[in-house]
């Protein structure tokens, strides 16, 4: 790897995974506006598995600020690097509200710049 891709890889920044059995980039579009309005960059890559909560795991391990968010054919999940596996702060449906998506988002950035939760209304 030279040197400019190695400096790219560690650019501070949320990682966002998504599995490529999500066939409609447009449920994602509202999390990446929530991390946009709280002004923390962001990278999107498609994964060729794994569960929402795996990839968001390896999402927050990659990530230099350690927040990572995962994106299933089922649900979105908010991960960071220091806890479990199996434990994100936040999971919901893909299905769920486009404002339940963007206060996902909006977390990831809050949980970099150490600001309160957004509320995200009947998690599910």
């Amino acid at each position: 790897m030279d040197n400019i891709s190695r400096l790219a890889s560690k650019k501070p920044q949320i990682k966002v995974y998504y599995n490529e059995e999500v066939q409609n980039i447009e449920y994602i579009k509202e999390v990446l506006f929530g991390i946009e309005e709280e002004g923390i960059p962001y990278q999107v890559e498609a994964m060729k598995s794994g569960s929402a909560v795996q990839i968001g795991y390896e999402a927050s391990l990659e990530s230099t600020l350690g927040v990572g968010i995962g994106i299933d054919k089922n649900d979105i999940v908010l991960h960071y690097n220091k806890l479990k596996q199996d434990s994100p702060i936040f999971k919901i449906k893909l299905t769920s509200k486009a404002t339940q998506k963007r206060s996902l988002g909006a977390n990831a950035a809050r949980l970099v710049t150490r600001m309160p939760f957004k509320e995200i209304e009947n998690l599910g």
